[in-house]
Formats: C-alpha cells, structure tokens, sequence
C-alpha cells in the first residue's frame, strides 16, 4: 500500500525571529512559550516506505465503542499511541487539559483580537483576522491539522488551539491528534482515500519510543 505525502501538511516551524518578520514576533512569541513548541518543531527522518508500512498493520483498540489506543508493529514490536503518551512524547502535559471552550469566551476573545467577519458558522475565515492572527492560523493549520487545502477556513478545533495558546487556556490537542490517526487508519480500511497523515509527528514519535 503505498500512501502519498501531501504538501502543504505536517510542516516544520523554526519559530525564528528575524527583521523581515518584526510585524510577527508576538506570534512567534507566543508559540515559543506554549506547551505545543516540541509539536511545532520536532524534526526527525521521514522513510516513507516504513510508515506505510506501519499504517497498513495500525489497528485500533476500543473499549465501549470509544477508541483508546492505536496499535503498530515496528519489525517484532509492539508500539501504543493513546492521547496520553502523545501529550507525554511531545511534552504538551495537556492530557487533562479541556477538550473545548464554550463559544461566547473565544469568540469574544477573537473579536478583540481584530476578527471582522461572521461567526455565524463554526468554521472561520482566516482573512478576516489582522496579519498577526493571520500568521498564527496559518501556521497551525499547515503544522499541526490534518488538513492538506482550504487554508483559508479555520475549523473549531484549530480555533480551539490558537485561543488557547493566545489566552494561555489549556487545551487537550493529543486528543485530537489521536482522533485524527484513528479516523485515517478507519479510511485505510475502508479505502477512502487515506494519505500519510502527520508523517513528522509519527516519525519524531517512533525515534522516541522504538530503541
């Protein structure tokens, strides 16, 4: 089964301030200072032909039809990924964090940051935020969400994540990147299209668990 690598997605974020970036720097501040910066910017070799390989025998372990586990074979090894040893392999201590935040307290906090557009619907423009917002979605959305087009719709879990790093709120994101992997391993079984999902996150989380 070979899985393509998609572009844009998974990308590596230096976080390096420079002149040509001045109008950013309380952004890359920001993300400096968040619990997500391993996430952000975690770099190990991506082989291609092994995490295909891992995917196709990926299988999930449920309990009460609520996944809680995703099981790999790495040659005779039996590698787990669950929400809580992704927030510990990134060092996010977000584990019990909230897994959302009520509508009314980041969509204020949105507007105060300089949103124009309509919250009307859940999903977000990006263009309607100042360059600064701007940067700071753009940025979660090609490195962190599964997403691979439409980088000018934000989705609530990503509003999630910018509000949470920008008002210092804790937030549970393992769990949605775990969510993410079970639902590509279900489309690897049903053949919907599944692509290599989060290939830098997989790659950093396997050099650090398999010896």
């Amino acid at each position: 089964m070979a899985l393509a690598l998609k572009n844009p997605h998974n990308y590596l974020c230096t976080l390096e301030k420079t002149n040509k970036n001045k109008d950013f720097h309380s952004i890359i501040d920001a993300l400096s200072s968040s619990k997500y910066k391993t996430l952000l910017t975690c770099n190990s070799p991506i082989y291609q032909e092994t995490l295909c390989d891992l995917w196709k025998n990926a299988k999930v372990k449920g309990q009460d039809k609520k996944p809680w586990a995703i099981t790999l074979k790495v040659g005779e090894l039996l590698v787990s990924i669950t929400p809580k040893t992704i927030s510990e392999v990134f060092e996010m201590n977000d584990y019990t964090g909230k897994t959302s935040f009520p509508e009314d307290e980041y969509q204020t906090d949105f507007i105060e940051r300089g949103y124009e557009g309509q919250m009307r619907k859940a999903t977000l423009q990006k263009g309607d935020f100042p360059p600064p917002m701007i940067f700071l979605f753009h940025t979660l959305l090609i490195c962190f969400s599964n997403k691979t087009t439409a980088f000018n719709e934000i989705p609530l879990k990503i509003q999630h994540l910018g509000y949470a790093i920008m008002a210092e709120k804790d937030f549970n994101y393992s769990q949605e990147i775990f969510n993410d992997l079970v639902n590509n391993v279900n489309n690897i079984k049903d053949k919907k299209k599944p692509f290599l999902l989060f290939p830098r996150f997989l790659a950093y989380y396997l050099q650090q668990k398999v010896p």
